[in-house]
């Protein structure tokens, strides 16, 4: 549809509409500030900007700005709710390079159940007094800590027991819960799970992939949740002998990518599983030519939308590689290695849960995020207001997708 059309459909039209101050529909002055002596009907004619420039201008503002100007008039709100709008704010929000749409989201490790959002401009640009905003975590059981699986297109996805999920869009404080899983839970059993969007159904997913390690021969089997149909449905077991990490799937290029143990008789090989969620298949991604034998086990990651691998290499770095055209082996490059200080002992740094522009990466070591510049190899420690420790962490950016409609 072209943006004309899509403009005379939701009757946003200049002979309708104007863009001035909504309680003041007579001047573009305040009363006070208009001359004595010069009738109303006299004032300068009130100021019109181009239905498209409108849009544009829309588009670009923040999701606490738009939820407010929905109540300015009656097609700003058909505007601002229209799924074309939404998703030209989606593409223009997750690709801004200023990062001025994205947050993360913190877990503390507080005995209750705690969740702080933090704007990343503030943290990369004021780690000294970065402020984050309470959140009302939609389910209530304060002492449940749930995890989070991931984030997709402005959607968290958290794992409720291992037998459901939540689906939240923060952003606009709207939530759904999924219907359970019904798998046959018993002790040594886990359900690693993964968030992701397929593009052609349009359509957001998760993928459940239920493992029982203590079988002789290892069945796991699969799940997927749909957002449009709220509903499970079981798709072809995880490949035979490949077992995954108890860790999330990593959305990149239409597909989810866990960490998975591929065991071969006595032997077993650190190994790459991909799903992509349109085709509902699988295959298995390379990883780089890497130090397998100083290094700890590898995880996964995604920055800058690309699949990354990390791991700590003779306890003294923590090295992140990225993988540039997805599927492709020879793309994989090493981005970052950073340096441990003090003495690791047992702990490891998880992440990177972001790089700026400039190469500043986002990690957290200790339950505390710290910022690593490389470019002078130094070390900055953000200051949270009314925070400190963390268990868990995601990126996410701001949007309108709400996990209610499709």
């Amino acid at each position: 549809m072209s943006s004309q059309g899509y403009l005379h459909r939701i009757g946003f039209t200049r002979k309708r509409e104007r863009l001035i101050n909504p309680m003041d529909r007579t001047s573009p002055l305040p009363p006070s500030s208009v001359p004595k002596q010069q009738p109303m009907s006299e004032s300068l004619p009130l100021p019109f900007l181009p239905d498209e420039l409108v849009v544009e201008i829309l588009s670009r503002l923040p999701v606490k700005s738009l939820l407010q100007f929905r109540c300015v008039c009656k097609s700003w709100m058909s505007l601002i709710s229209d799924p074309y709008f939404m998703k030209k704010h989606l593409h223009l929000s997750s690709r801004c390079t200023h990062f001025t749409h994205h947050r993360i989201i913190l877990s503390a490790t507080t005995a209750e159940f705690h969740l702080k959002s933090c704007s990343l401009s503030s943290l990369f640009n004021n780690p000294s007094s970065t402020v984050c905003d309470d959140l009302n975590y939609p389910v209530k059981n304060k002492f449940r800590h749930d995890g989070i699986v991931g984030s997709c297109n402005g959607l968290l996805c958290f794992a409720i027991k291992g037998d459901c999920v939540l689906l939240w869009n923060p952003s606009i404080r709207v939530s759904k819960k999924s219907p359970p899983l019904g798998n046959n839970w018993r002790p040594g059993c886990f359900t690693a799970f993964g968030l992701g969007y397929d593009h052609v159904n349009e359509d957001y997913k998760v993928v459940a992939v239920f493992c029982d390690p203590s079988e002789y021969f290892i069945e796991c089997k699969v799940k997927v949740y749909s957002m449009a149909t709220n509903s499970w449905r079981k798709i072809q077991d995880f490949p035979h002998g490949f077992l995954p990490f108890q860790n999330s799937g990593k959305f990149v290029s239409g597909t989810l990518n866990w960490a998975a143990n591929h065991s071969i008789g006595p032997s077993s090989f650190w190994v790459i599983v991909s799903l992509d969620l349109h085709k509902e298949t699988y295959r298995e991604v390379l990883p780089p030519d890497y130090e397998k034998e100083d290094c700890s086990t590898p995880s996964l990651g995604v920055l800058q939308g690309c699949l990354c691998m990390n791991y700590d290499y003779k306890k003294t770095h923590f090295v992140v590689w990225m993988m540039k055209d997805y599927g492709v082996r020879e793309s994989w490059v090493k981005l970052v290695s950073i340096p441990y200080v003090p003495n690791p002992e047992d702990f490891s740094y998880s992440g990177p849960y972001y790089i700026s522009e400039n190469g500043k990466v986002l990690l957290m070591f200790e339950f505390d995020l710290i910022l690593y510049d490389p470019r002078n190899n130094s070390f900055k420690y953000p200051k949270i207001e009314s925070g400190k420790g963390w268990f868990d962490a995601e990126v996410y950016v701001e949007t309108l997708v709400s996990p209610m409609k499709h």
